[in-house]
């Protein structure tokens, strides 16, 4: 009998550690080349250590990994032992890869162009990250285990108040208003290119479908010709107080004007109700789980 490996042990696949080495990488490029030289500390223990490289010279990613041994430690009791050890293994390769390409120079003296590429490429990195689905330690774990002592409060509230305390800290140690609008600024381009990343690219379109004739060659036409699935809705209409039967089809924005064609074919005087949808998840539309890393779903206990 074949004895697992460590990763099957775990239960990590070769493809979510190809996605944690391409988030590191471009984790590693953001700071390296834009944030780090221009003062940058845009939130997380990467923001500490770009603060403290500054002032004392420490290299950016040894600071963060010793941070996180505390945190690490502390979640050791409550997030379980191989929670922990793969999030210190993902925080060494991360923290690794910062100081080889420490060396690289910043590609701009612009803060301004420094936020804006540096956000895309962290961005780029938060969304190889989701789908690695491996804990990178740092203040997301920070968070995850303050929650059990502060229950009242939300994950995202505990998120932004100890990115914003590194935030103050920057402003604090360089003096400067600036390095706070900056790194605000910072976070800001992250999120939303993360967000477009992993949602955005993957959003669709719902139709409700309200045709007085030839519904069934309306519904065969969008099940046979276009594939996609259509789900028969009843509904009553308050003035006349008639049924009605309404076509629900969700499609991807480039198959909106075929559904349009479709539908004034057979019914060109058709009421068609038409509404963007965030993010579809399901057969047909690819979607990714943002919230969960392995082994997350261990209850978590005082």
């Amino acid at each position: 009998m074949k004895t697992p490996s460590f990763l099957e042990k775990v239960g990590v696949t070769p493809r979510q550690i190809l996605y944690l080495m391409m988030a590191n990488l471009f984790y590693a490029l953001a700071l390296d080349c834009f944030y780090v030289h221009n003062n940058i500390a845009a939130g997380g223990l990467a923001g500490i250590g770009t603060v403290l490289n500054s002032v004392l010279g420490l290299p950016v990613g040894l600071t963060v990994f010793v941070l996180n041994i505390p945190i690490c430690l502390w979640g050791l009791k409550i997030k379980g032992k191989v929670y922990i050890v793969m999030s210190l293994i993902a925080v060494a390769v991360y923290s690794g890869m910062v100081d080889v390409l420490a060396f690289l120079p910043s590609l701009t003296d612009d803060r301004l162009v420094a936020v804006i590429c540096g956000g895309i490429l962290y961005g780029v990195a938060a969304s190889f990250s989701v789908k690695a689905q491996i804990s990178a330690g740092g203040t997301d774990l920070l968070a995850k285990l303050l929650i059990t002592k502060l229950r009242h409060v939300s994950l995202g509230q505990l998120l932004m108040c100890i990115d914003g305390s590194i935030v103050v800290l920057a402003m604090f140690v360089y003096g400067e208003i600036e390095a706070g609008i900056y790194a605000i600024l910072a976070i800001g381009t992250t999120s939303l290119v993360t967000d477009k990343i992993n949602s955005g690219f993957n959003r669709a379109d719902m139709f409700y479908i309200f045709a007085s004739k030839n519904l069934d060659k309306i519904s065969n036409a969008i099940l046979y010709d276009m594939g996609r699935g259509a789900t028969l809705l009843t509904g009553e209409g308050m003035y006349a107080h008639t049924e009605r039967k309404i076509l629900l089809v969700v499609v991807k924005p480039n198959e909106m004007p075929r559904l349009k064609a479709i539908v004034h074919k057979y019914d060109p005087h058709a009421f068609i109700i038409l509404s963007s949808a965030f993010e579809i998840i399901g057969e047909g539309f690819d979607g990714v789980d943002l919230t969960t890393t392995i082994h997350d779903d261990d209850d978590i206990e005082e």
